[in-house]
């Protein structure tokens, strides 16, 4: 009898434990009755950036919310029993959901320990939002550390991606020098498509500083142009971060630092470029290197900007990535980002070094679209601070456009936006300072700025 009941107990228990591998531990957060920290995340072996990024931004996000990082892998690599499936995978589950989506649209759905993330163009993102912050947050809301998330749909069903009403967070992109045909060419020759012309909203930017309203230059510098959008002021060309008098003018990176946000500067330039001094320093003169090296060491000794970056070539979407994931955390944030070398290689009428840069930022902007989906209380701005080298189509040629000046020019320059709040901005005409006052609003800068029209 005593041996009987040994080998009952022994039996009960190696059930509990075929169980407990099969439906993951009743400790911590389980997706439909599989732990979270069993799932792995699947992309396609020859996925596009949109669908790469994503699930980077989904493993980022999970970490941020559950603690819990999770791997990436390819589908090339052996099927696993818990898998978050993201865009086209060749997995079962991926393959059966056959749902057309339109723009917005995007599809999360469950079966069993599978989960598929999909979306409508760049709004793959949507469906990560949507797993993390509505049904696994919203679990452990509800149901503490160890919940276990059913809610998400079994069925296929088209969602709708929505940003909140109000943004706290800004991610400011500059492509220096980058007008609209320098876009127009880059889809031409290497990307397809510029992801900014993706985004809901578009408009367009009047570059002209202070020296151009009052005669004394033919086009404004990138001194003159990026104070006004980091400032909301007007000024002469050469003056970073002060009026046409030398008066200081608060920048827009300061202002979200009053307010408790995290900040951050990244450019391919120099960091002590007019671009990203706009957002450092403030001084009469551009060409004063040393004085704003000063003040910018200045600022990194005080612990006044968060994350700073210049020079940083090829590895500007990585640095994006690494400045968003360290200022995100629990905090709002402003970033103010420049792909530099547009301008340059336009300068030299050099057409593929043009595209070339020009392709990098279209890179790191399809990042930071992820990353903006991934937070809905984020406003995501992509713009230029000037045209240079009056581009133009010109079918003869075999990129189809040619330079026909050396020089900045006074055209409008293309903005795209996506996120909270930017349905304001859509379809204008704007003056550059305006900007500056939809970054500052974020930050409680109501009056900031002057009022250009």
């Amino acid at each position: 009898m005593k041996k009987l009941l040994t080998l009952l107990l022994c039996v009960c228990m190696l059930a509990s434990a075929i169980t407990l591998i099969g439906c993951g531990s009743e400790d911590g957060i389980s997706i439909n009755g599989h732990s979270l920290t069993d799932f792995k995340v699947v992309i396609p072996s020859e996925c596009d950036k949109t669908t790469e990024y994503a699930a980077k931004n989904l493993v980022l996000l999970l970490k941020e919310k559950t603690g819990v990082e999770l791997t990436i892998i390819t589908d090339s690599e052996e099927e696993t029993e818990c898998e978050i499936l993201v865009g086209e995978t060749n997995r079962d589950l991926s393959k059966d959901a056959t749902l057309e989506l339109k723009d917005k649209e995007y599809l999360l759905l469950a079966k069993g320990s599978k989960i598929v993330v999909k979306g409508a163009g760049i709004y793959v993102g949507g469906a990560c939002n949507d797993l993390v912050n509505n049904h696994i947050v919203g679990a452990i809301n509800e149901k503490g550390e160890n919940a276990n998330v059913k809610s998400i749909p079994k069925k296929q069903i088209a969602l709708e991606y929505t940003f909140k009403d109000t943004y706290d967070s800004v991610i400011f992109m500059i492509g220096d020098g980058m007008g609209f045909q320098h876009v127009a060419m880059t889809e031409k020759n290497k990307i397809g498509t510029f992801v900014g012309k993706l985004f809901p909203v578009s408009a367009k930017s009047v570059t002209r500083s202070l020296s151009v309203m009052n005669g004394e230059a033919g086009y404004t510098d990138s001194a003159a142009s990026a104070t006004a959008m980091s400032t909301g002021f007007k000024t002469i060309n050469k003056h970073l971060g002060v009026d046409e008098n030398g008066t200081v003018l608060k920048n827009v990176r300061e202002l979200a630092r009053e307010s408790g946000a995290k900040t951050a500067v990244i450019t391919t330039d120099v960091i002590t470029g007019a671009t990203p001094s706009a957002y450092l320093c403030h001084h009469p003169s551009r060409h004063d290197t040393e004085i704003l090296q000063g003040q910018i060491d200045a600022l990194i000794a005080n612990k006044e900007i968060d994350y700073i970056a210049g020079d940083v070539a090829n590895d500007l979407t990585l640095k994006v990535a690494e400045a968003l994931e360290l200022i995100s955390k629990d905090s709002k944030f402003f970033i103010m980002v420049e792909e530099a070398m547009i301008d340059k290689a336009s300068e030299k009428q050099d057409i593929w070094a043009t595209i070339g840069h020009v392709a990098r930022f279209n890179d790191a902007i399809t990042y930071a679209t992820q990353f903006a989906l991934c937070h809905p209380n984020v406003a995501l701005i992509v713009t230029a601070d000037h045209e240079t080298g009056k581009l133009t189509p010109y079918p003869a040629l075999g990129p189809g456009f040619m330079f026909e000046s050396y020089s900045h020019t006074n055209y409008n320059v293309p903005v795209y936006a996506i996120g909270a709040g930017v349905e304001a901005l859509n379809g204008k005409t704007l003056e550059n300072t305006e900007l500056a006052q939809f970054s500052a609003k974020a930050f409680s800068g109501a009056e900031f700025g002057k009022n250009y029209n």
